[in-house]
């Protein structure tokens, strides 16, 4: 029977009828598209959002995670969307040939200041961060680095201070809506899943 069912859903298809772009900026394009699926139901103005640079399957940014000794690294960061803020992990696009690997190192030093510790990258995954609007995946890492050696670095737009939190924190702000932001959610939680703090 699940064969069945997935039989009939690698023939169900959306069909793109056409596409109109209503804004670009340096890294998105955003189009209304006319799309219509197998069973007929059609959507003359579908939100799309394209990153303009994206890598091998299709990756347009990363997710990092700074982890020393017992205690994870968030940002604070006010969103302009919904004027709140909230703790986040670093977040970041890719560049142009560039491996997602790279852009997890370049950005935990541009928005954090904190250098990887040898071997210290750790690939958790992959996650669509809303893929019904944005044709775009991002790739997850943990990094290890020492939270005392930091370097100078100028604040990011909209970005707050960084501090480290232990486990019991961390669980406590999740529970209270500190922790709100999918890409954050996702990545703490994969690591809490496949780390003891106390080690």
């Amino acid at each position: 029977m699940q064969h069945e069912n997935n039989v009939k859903d690698e023939n169900f298809r959306i069909e793109l009828l056409g596409r109109q772009e209503v804004f670009e900026n340096a890294l998105f394009r955003v189009y209304a598209d006319h799309v219509v699926d197998s069973h007929g139901n059609e959507v003359p103005r579908y939100l799309s959002v394209v990153p303009r640079c994206l890598v091998e399957g299709s990756v347009a940014g990363v997710a990092v995670l700074p982890v020393a000794r017992h205690c994870i690294g968030l940002i604070r960061v006010l969103r302009h969307p919904l004027q709140r803020w909230s703790w986040e992990v670093v977040k970041g696009h890719g560049e142009p040939g560039e491996s997602p690997a790279a852009s997890a190192e370049r950005e935990l030093m541009e928005e954090t200041g904190l250098a990887l510790l040898d071997g210290g990258l750790r690939d958790m995954g992959g996650l669509s961060p809303e893929a019904g609007v944005i044709q775009a995946r991002s790739r997850l890492f943990a990094a290890s680095v020492d939270a005392g050696a930091t370097a100078k670095v100028e604040p990011e737009f909209g970005h707050g201070e960084l501090q480290f939190f232990d486990r019991s924190k961390v669980l406590q702000m999740i529970a209270e809506g500190e922790i709100e932001d999918a890409s954050s959610l996702v990545l703490v939680y994969k690591w809490l899943m496949t780390h003891d703090f106390n080690v």
